[in-house]
């Protein structure tokens, strides 16, 4: 179900819209299944991938659960020094008995390069439409996520004026830490008020928004629920 905390009375009353990108501008559900048959058919022709898999299922824990990893390597004189993903792809690496390199090459391959020749079945057409109609009406369009950016906007065709990752140096800090959309703010110069963040998990982005006096739209992980909304 779609769950709307506005202010406002459309996207298009705002002087900035910030769209979360995964499982926001295309649907995770179904991609993530396409994903699990890609992987199967890759560990049939690759026997070794399996370890892998198990380097991907332990990043993916560490990445959604960071606030609690972070507290347990925090004091480790070894990561003091560490951007965001390094620290990941650390503390993944020694649980897993390998070197961070190995792991940060597994989740390159796996789960940034791999899954662009898939991304545009799964695009959400309703949400790339309206930020069509943003640009038109000059509203700027920033993409934040806890992921990369930039090749996945490409793949689904999809452009932004402007793009940020939790592991960006100014940001350095997963969401819903409201210190992302802070740093959006200064950047382009809104007030909070004029703002508005599109996203597809309150947890996440809906309190990110709220922590920052931010109206937010948390839209539903169903096709026919998020075609309801309706802006004029």
């Amino acid at each position: 179900m779609n769950q709307i905390s506005m202010r406002k009375k459309s996207p298009f009353d705002y002087k900035a819209v910030i769209f979360d990108l995964d499982g926001t501008l295309y649907y995770q559900k179904p991609f993530r299944l396409c994903m699990i048959r890609f992987l199967v058919g890759h560990a049939l022709t690759h026997p070794l991938a399996i370890k892998d898999f198990l380097i991907i299922k332990k990043y993916r824990t560490v990445r959604e659960q960071w606030e609690r990893y972070e507290k347990e390597c925090g004091s480790q004189r070894s990561y003091q020094k560490l951007g965001l993903e390094d620290k990941q792809y650390q503390y993944v690496a020694d649980r897993m008995k390998v070197k961070r390199e190995d792991v940060k090459k597994v989740i390159h391959f796996y789960m940034q390069e791999a899954p662009l020749r898939f991304l545009p079945a799964y695009k959400d057409g309703f949400l790339s439409d309206l930020i069509t109609t943003l640009h038109k009406k000059k509203i700027t369009v920033a993409v934040y996520s806890d992921y990369p950016v930039e090749d996945k906007l490409k793949a689904l065709g999809i452009k932004a004026d402007v793009c940020y990752t939790s592991a960006d140096a100014s940001i350095n800090c997963m969401k819903p830490d409201p210190k992302g959309i802070a740093v959006i703010l200064e950047d382009i110069g809104c007030s909070a008020k004029d703002v508005l963040m599109i996203g597809d998990r309150y947890e996440k982005d809906g309190l990110a928004a709220q922590g920052n006096d931010v109206d937010f739209v948390i839209v539903s992980k169903k096709e026919k629920e998020r075609r309801q909304l309706s802006w004029s």
